[in-house]
């Protein structure tokens, strides 16, 4: 009668041990993101209500939620790294999933600083920001493009305010988590949306 008892014994510790692993981190979102509402080009200096940098210059890095977070750099977020950019040409944050690719919310504060300077820029003159495409995002003028013609990256600046605009921007290949992975410039829209929308 010991017999089977063993082996119901031995079956237990067996299905126990399969389920002894690490967890899988669940997602925290119930599904995808939609995509950022972009809409049509607006004259490169029209800003009808500027935003208020306010919050943007004091804590940048906080201008995301874990849901935002989650929804443009990694879901689940816990692996998210957020780290203060404070030195120039630009001040903002950037976001990375390790060893991902980071994305970055940045206040140029050297030239260039608004969509007007950047659309006379060395740069753009030389087509190192090509392909150069006029939007609006949140009511707002904004530029997407690609510095160096690198379409595995993605920048969008935004005018927000009559003297300056922000930009945001996705650098290097790997997207571990995340949602647009097939969609930088996508990801970098709604990145754009959501710390707008934040600021106001």
């Amino acid at each position: 009668m010991r017999a089977p008892v063993i082996a119901c014994a031995t079956l237990l510790s067996v299905s126990l041990l399969a389920g002894c692993g690490s967890p899988k981190s669940q997602r925290l979102l119930s599904q995808p993101p939609t995509p950022a509402q972009t809409g049509a080009a607006l004259p490169l200096d029209q800003v009808p209500t500027p935003v208020d940098l306010a919050k943007f210059d004091s804590d940048p890095c906080g201008l995301l939620t874990k849901e935002q977070a989650a929804a443009v750099v990694a879901d689940p977020p816990d692996g998210i790294r957020a780290t203060r950019r404070t030195t120039l040409p630009a001040f903002g944050c950037t976001w990375m999933n390790p060893p991902g690719a980071l994305m970055a919310a940045l206040k140029p504060v050297q030239s260039p600083k608004t969509l007007t300077e950047l659309s006379t820029s060395p740069l753009k003159k030389s087509g190192e920001l090509e392909p150069w495409t006029e939007t609006s995002i949140s009511g707002l003028p904004a530029v997407v493009y690609h510095q160096f013609g690198s379409t595995a990256e993605c920048s969008i600046s935004v005018e927000v305010t009559a003297e300056q605009m922000l930009t945001f921007e996705i650098e290097g290949k790997d997207l571990p988590g995340s949602y647009w992975d097939t969609d930088r410039c996508g990801g970098v829209a709604k990145m754009a949306e959501f710390v707008i929308g934040n600021l106001r």
